[in-house]
């Protein structure tokens, strides 16, 4: 639970406490030196954050689920231009989606409609989508039309990445969270890290999701209604330091069960992002998405967000640079928090 602490970046995150109410984890390296690690705000009624606290992530699990899909590329278990009807199972598979491949799935090119709409089968609790629910949603995406062609252009979309974790389990005879733990946590050493899903259970001390709320004048359990979340485009738990040990990755290159030229190609930049969803992302060039994360020059990104939660991260390949900000509050505006923190230390 030690913390470090560089005087710039703790008074522009003290602006942050005082201007919206920051409450997360905050980790700066340079170059694998811990410039900046510290905790802020509350961690329940009572307790306060602390840096070695477990936070929800979301759609940060994207990444993961992208350098999975890999792996079994690289194992000829499939190929990235595959139609997704031939991987996924026989009870998923729809006309409708006859020219989509994994790589649409995995550029938000795909053209399927994010998440479902009727919510008359949905079992939902704080935010988490599970078993019935989640056949349920793909079921009803299966009947709806495409938004455009396959590949015409980019568009967010959730369920792709809940597809993506289908063909997973389905090519690989695992659950989603018994492959990320086998094949990408655990040969990390990535120990306090997991897949949230109906068989998880929370630690004492995991940090709860909460929310800023005016009127109390406090942080309170986050009770907004939003999307649900599903365990593979979102479900990952994990600490500062387990998630630097990821970002380790991208600084070697190299990932245990991955050839270099798979993971290369896991972050080649695609298709341009959504510039009005996403703005003021191109902090060294023009923002675009590749497999699982967004790509702006060197720099490797993206952001999280579900209930009771935000997340973003910013790393530099050329700086060895990471900024990590990982909040329990979703009022926060973590890109805000994140691109202010590497204002600070790019020499670039």
């Amino acid at each position: 639970m030690r913390e470090t602490v560089d005087d710039n970046a703790e008074a522009f995150l003290e602006a942050m406490v005082a201007s919206e109410h920051f409450s997360g984890v905050v980790l700066v390296t340079s170059r694998e030196r811990t410039v900046h690690k510290r905790a802020y705000g509350p961690s329940g009624k009572v307790q306060p954050n602390r840096t070695d606290r477990r936070l929800h992530v979301g759609s940060l699990t994207k990444q993961f689920t992208a350098a999975a899909i890999m792996q079994l590329a690289d194992a000829d278990a499939i190929k990235l231009d595959d139609p997704i009807n031939a991987l996924l199972p026989e009870t998923y598979r729809t006309r409708i989606w006859s020219e989509i491949s994994v790589r649409h799935l995995l550029t938000h090119t795909s053209g399927i409609p994010d998440y479902a709409v009727i919510r008359d089968y949905y079992d939902v609790t704080d935010g988490w989508a599970f078993s019935a629910t989640i056949d349920g949603m793909i079921r009803e995406a299966m009947g709806r039309p495409l938004n455009f062609a396959p590949g015409a252009r980019f568009q967010y979309s959730n369920i792709g990445f809940t597809l993506l974790g289908k063909i997973i389990e389905h090519r690989s005879g695992r659950r989603y969270a018994d492959y990320l733990k086998q094949e990408l946590l655990a040969p990390l050493g990535m120990a306090d890290s997991e897949i949230h899903d109906e068989d998880s259970r929370s630690r004492p001390d995991d940090a709860p999701g909460l929310r800023w709320d005016d009127s109390a004048c406090s942080h309170v359990a986050d009770d907004v209604v939003s999307l649900p979340v599903t365990p593979a485009d979102g479900g990952l738990v994990t600490t500062a330091d387990d998630f630097a040990r990821w970002v380790g990755v991208y600084r070697r290159m190299a990932l245990p069960g991955l050839t270099k030229p798979a993971l290369e190609r896991m972050l080649q930049p695609v298709v341009p992002i959504d510039a009005a969803r996403w703005p003021g992302r191109d902090l060294r060039g023009p923002a675009c998405y590749a497999f699982g994360v967004m790509r702006s020059g060197d720099l490797i990104m993206h952001e999280g967000s579900i209930v009771g939660f935000r997340s973003y991260f910013i790393y530099s390949l050329d700086d060895d640079l990471l900024i990590a900000v990982f909040s329990n509050n979703t009022a926060n505006d973590v890109f805000r928090i994140a691109a202010g923190l590497f204002g600070l230390y790019d020499h670039a």
